[in-house]
C-alpha cells in the first residue's frame, strides 16, 4: 500500500478555512494503525458526525483488525466546502488512521444505510479517484465492495460495486478478505468472490442467498470503541443487545430481513458494557436492537446494569408499551424532558393492518406512565400512505395527538413521514402515494398545529426514496447524473432539490408511476435474484392478511411460517431469565 505523505501536511494548511475542522483530523483515542499484507478502507458515505455513530462499522473495523494478516482504517465523505478545497489542493479522500489515499489500499468498503446516500458513494470514489464504473477498474485499482440493508435489492448500483456483501457481516468478511487476497489478477478476485454464501458479484452470480450468523459471539462486540474529537449524531458507547426482530411488521424492512431473532445474554450484555465504560470513558451507553423491551432478559439485563456506576443508558424507542417507559425509567435512559413513542397510525384498524401488535390502550398505558414518571414532553412518530388508509384515518392521528396532549404533558410534538414500500416486506406489493397526495393528506392534519409542533417530511423525499429503493438496473444512470448534478448529501434538508431529481427522472425516462405502483405476486421485482430467506408466498400472504385487518403473532409464540429458520436450518436464540 503506497502512502502519501504530503495529505498530512496539506490538511494542517487548510483545516482553518473550513466548517468543523475537526470532522477531518482523524488519528482519535482507540483508533487503531498496524502494519498488516492487505489494507482495507471503510468509508462511510455520509458525514463524519453521522458515520462514526453506524455500529456495523465499529464491529467490522474491530473484526478486521484482529486479523494477522488484513488492517482496516476508515474514511467519510467530506462536506462540500472541504470537497471544494481538496480538489483546489490537490488533496484525496484519505484514510483517518494513515492519512492514506483510499486508493491505494486494496479493499474499499462501503455501508448502504440509506438509498439516497446512492449519489454520494460516487462522489466518495470520484474523490478518491476510483474509476465510478466497476467496468472501468484495473487491477490496480481497489475492490469495491458494499454492504448493508440497502444491498438487499442492489441492482439500482450495482453498476459502480464489484461486489454486495448481503446479509451478516462478521464471517463474510474475513471471508472476503481471505479470497481477495488468493486472487492475482482483479476478475480472479471476483470469480472467488463470487464462490463465497451471501456475496453477490453482478459479473458472476445471477442470484444469491443472504449471509447469517447463527449466534452473536463476544469476540463480535467492540468494546474498544473510537472517541471522536467533535460532537456526533450518537456520541455514547454502544453494545448490540439483539438482532432480529420476531414482531412482524409489515412496513419493516429490517425487521424482516434481519430475522431470526438472536439475543445477548444478560450477563454477556453486563460484560461488554462495562468494558466499554473502562475504555472509552464513556458515561453513556445505547442498548442497541430493533425492539429493546422483547429482549427476553431485559429486566434482568436493567439490573445488572445498574452495577455500573455513573453511567447511563439508553434505548431506542420502538413500540408504545408501558414496558419500554419502565425500563427507561429504571436505567436513568432519557432527561425527565422528553420521551419518544411510535403509533405509526391513528386508528386501530390501521394498526392491525400493519401488524403494529399496540393497542390505543397500550399507548395511553405508556403515556401515562411517563407522565407519572416525570416525563414534561413526548415525541410520537405517525406514517401517512399506509396500505388501505382513508382520509378518517388521517385525521385520526390529529386526535390521537389532542388526546395524549391532554393527558399533561407540557410540549408535544409529532413526526410525520410519507410510507414507503420496501424490497422483501409484505407490502412491496403496495403503491406508494405521490407528492400532491401526500399534501393534501397532510392538510388534513393542519388543525393540529394549535397544540403540538407537526414535523412532516418532504413527499418528494419520499418518492425519490421509494424509486432508488424499488427500482432496477435503470436507475444507475439517475444516480451517476444525480452525482454529477451535485445532488449529494440529499438525505440533508439544506442539501435536497427535488426540482433537479424530478428533472432527472425525466430525462431518463423513469416512470415513476409505474415503478410505485401495485403489484401482484406474479409481477417480477428487480430484487427477485435476492434470497432473504424469506418466501415471496409468505410476503403475499401477509400482504392479503393486511387488507383483512387480520394479525400475525409474534413467532416467539409459534412458527409464523417465513421460511428463514427452516431454510437456514437455525432458530430465534432466546435467553432463558436469569434464576
Amino acid at each position: 500500500m503506497k502512502k502519501d505523505s504530503n495529505v498530512l501536511k496539506k490538511l494542517v494548511d487548510i483545516l482553518d478555512k473550513v466548517e468543523k475542522p475537526s470532522r477531518y483530523i482523524g488519528n482519535e483515542y482507540n483508533s487503531v494503525k498496524k502494519d498488516a499484507e492487505l489494507s482495507m478502507c471503510l468509508i462511510f458515505p455520509d458525514l463524519y458526525d453521522v458515520g462514526m455513530s453506524h455500529f456495523g462499522v465499529k464491529i467490522l473495523y474491530d473484526i478486521v483488525n484482529k486479523t494477522d494478516f488484513a488492517k482496516c482504517e476508515r474514511a467519510y465523505l467530506p462536506w462540500p466546502d472541504m470537497q471544494k478545497i481538496m480538489i483546489d489542493k490537490g488533496i484525496p479522500l484519505y484514510s483517518y488512521e494513515t492519512y492514506t489515499p483510499v486508493k491505494a489500499f486494496d479493499v474499499i468498503g462501503f455501508t448502504l444505510q440509506y438509498e439516497m446516500s446512492y449519489p454520494n458513494v460516487l462522489r466518495a470514489l470520484r474523490l478518491g479517484d476510483i474509476p465510478i464504473k466497476s467496468a472501468h477498474r484495473s487491477d490496480e485499482d481497489p475492490i469495491v465492495i458494499a454492504g448493508g440493508p440497502c444491498t438487499f435489492n442492489p441492482t439500482p448500483i450495482e453498476d459502480f460495486v464489484d461486489a454486495f456483501l448481503i446479509g451478516d457481516g462478521e464471517e463474510a468478511t474475513t471471508e472476503m478478505l481471505v479470497a481477495i487476497k488468493k486472487g492475482r489478477s482483479r476478475s480472479e478476485k471476483l470469480e472467488f468472490l463470487s464462490k463465497i454464501e451471501g456475496v453477490y458479484v453482478p459479473r458472476y452470480n445471477n442470484k444469491v442467498r443472504k449471509r447469517i450468523i447463527s449466534e452473536m459471539k463476544m469476540d463480535w462486540a467492540p468494546v474498544d470503541q473510537i472517541i471522536p474529537y467533535t460532537e456526533i449524531v450518537h456520541d455514547r458507547g454502544v453494545v448490540e443487545i439483539m438482532r432480529g426482530c420476531t414482531n412482524g411488521c409489515r412496513f419493516c424492512q429490517a425487521g424482516m430481513i434481519y430475522r431470526p431473532v438472536r439475543e445477548r445474554s444478560a450477563t454477556e450484555i453486563y460484560d461488554v458494557s462495562k468494558k466499554i465504560v473502562e475504555r472509552t470513558g464513556y458515561e453513556e451507553l445505547g442498548l442497541l436492537s430493533l425492539s429493546s423491551a422483547d429482549h427476553s432478559q431485559i429486566n434482568d439485563t436493567v439490573d445488572l446494569l445498574k452495577k455500573i456506576t455513573d453511567t447511563s443508558f439508553s434505548i431506542p424507542s420502538t413500540r408504545a408499551n408501558a414496558l419500554t417507559v419502565e425500563i427507561a425509567e429504571a436505567i436513568g435512559t432519557i432527561r425527565k424532558s422528553g420521551i419518544t413513542i411510535a403509533p405509526e397510525a391513528g386508528t386501530q384498524r390501521l394498526r392491525n393492518v400493519i401488524n403494529k401488535g399496540i393497542t390505543e390502550d397500550d399507548i395511553f398505558s405508556a403515556a401515562k406512565l411517563a407522565i407519572e414518571k416525570g416525563w414534561k414532553k413526548i415525541k410520537l412518530y405517525f406514517m401517512i400512505g399506509l396500505p388501505t388508509e382513508t382520509d378518517e384515518d388521517v385525521k385520526a392521528i390529529g386526535i390521537l395527538i389532542d388526546k395524549i396532549k391532554r393527558m399533561g404533558f407540557h410540549e408535544i410534538s409529532a413526526t410525520i413521514g410519507v410510507f414507503v414500500p420496501k424490497a422483501h416486506t409484505p407490502f412491496q406489493f403496495e403503491a406508494q402515494i405521490m407528492p400532491d397526495e401526500a399534501f393534501r393528506r397532510f392538510k388534513l392534519l393542519n388543525w393540529t398545529r394549535r397544540f403540538a409542533k407537526l414535523n412532516f417530511t418532504d413527499p418528494y423525499k419520499a418518492i425519490i426514496e421509494g424509486v432508488l429503493s424499488r427500482g432496477g438496473k435503470a436507475i444507475g444512470e439517475v444516480v451517476e447524473e444525480a452525482e454529477k448534478q451535485d445532488l449529494i448529501f440529499a438525505d440533508w434538508d439544506e442539501m435536497f432539490n427535488p426540482g433537479k431529481w424530478m428533472k432527472i427522472f425525466e430525462d431518463k425516462k423513469i416512470d415513476l408511476q409505474k415503478i410505485m405502483s401495485a403489484k401482484s405476486f406474479k409481477d417480477p421485482f428487480p430484487w427477485d435474484f435476492v434470497d432473504s430467506g424469506i418466501s415471496k408466498g409468505f410476503l403475499w400472504s401477509e400482504h392479503l392478511k393486511s387488507i383483512k385487518e387480520r394479525l400475525t403473532p409474534d413467532c416467539r409464540d409459534g412458527c409464523t411460517g417465513c421460511g428463514v429458520c427452516q431454510k437456514f436450518n437455525v432458530d430465534n436464540v432466546i435467553q432463558e431469565g436469569i434464576s
